[in-house]
């Protein structure tokens, strides 16, 4: 999976865990009308850059492994589209009501490990083409991708990773 592709997976299962329904913007087979409200995720930016020499990035603890691990990758800015659709029967207060979940789950927990710098809505309308309510919500948060490899040296990809320590001297 590409690391696009799994940013903007994490925030549709960071959705889904928050009671919110939730799909990816991608692919767009087996869409059809949704009777209920639905956040349609993309991720519209990223920028990555490097963290330290190399990537290296510090240590961080592990509580699986219970110990501390080299941490090789870079820090990324998200920036995510959020399309609040709403049927046409639960008119513009159903993009509304789906905001105000949307932001209470941002509050309550981060969406992938991601800290969310600022959010912002724009204005809802009515998309005669699908004839559903739709607003979108504009988030920009800020993370890191942290390089998965396996015992052989082997990579495997980037974990979505926010608001972690890195502490070189192993102090909690």
């Amino acid at each position: 999976m590409s690391t696009l592709a799994a940013l903007q997976e994490a925030m549709v299962a960071f959705l889904q865990r928050q009671g919110i329904q939730a799909l990816s913007a991608w692919p767009r087979e087996g869409r059809g009308r949704w009777k209920e409200p639905l956040a349609v995720v993309a991720v519209k930016r990223v920028e990555g850059s490097p963290a330290g020499f190399g990537g290296y990035l510090g240590e961080v603890y592990d509580p699986v492994d219970r110990g501390w691990q080299e941490a090789y990758g870079q820090q990324v800015g998200v920036g995510f589209t959020l399309a609040l659709y709403s049927p046409e029967k639960a008119g513009e207060e159903g993009c509304r009501l789906l905001l105000d979940r949307v932001v209470e789950a941002l509050e309550r927990e981060k969406p992938a490990g991601l800290t969310v710098e600022k959010w912002s809505m724009e204005e809802t309308g009515f998309q005669e083409e699908n004839r559903m309510f739709c607003g979108r919500l504009q988030l920009q948060c800020r993370g890191m991708l942290l390089a998965k490899a396996e015992e052989t040296g082997a990579f495997l990809g980037f974990e979505v990773k926010g608001g972690f320590l890195l502490d070189s001297n192993h102090e909690t």
